[in-house]
């Protein structure tokens, strides 16, 4: 069973972008742990990076819907390349 857990987060373009959308990042370290009867095992897995496009209702303040996920590593080497492709696809967010 892989375990996350998150140890950083931050929101980016808090004033540059429509008040109902966020972009948020999230750092996570990952485990892969198993059990066998007494015995936990738990491996350190490679850290994972997330940025990610929420849209929030203003009415109903406690709901997001996931608009984008980038993963650092994938397509995109750094959390830097993620905002400036964020800038550039997805202009309707912002003011």
């Amino acid at each position: 069973m892989i375990v996350q857990d998150l140890v950083e987060t931050k929101e980016y373009f808090t004033e540059e972008t429509k008040d109902e959308f966020f972009v948020i990042y999230e750092k996570f370290e990952n485990s892969d742990c198993n059990c066998e009867g007494d015995m936990l095992e738990e491996k350190e897995c490679d850290d994972e990076e997330i940025v990610q496009i929420f849209h929030g209702n203003p009415k109903c303040s406690g709901s997001l819907r996931n608009i984008k996920s980038y993963r650092v590593g994938q397509e995109f080497g750094t959390v830097e390349e993620i905002l400036a492709k964020i800038k550039e696809e997805h202009r309707e967010i912002f003011k």
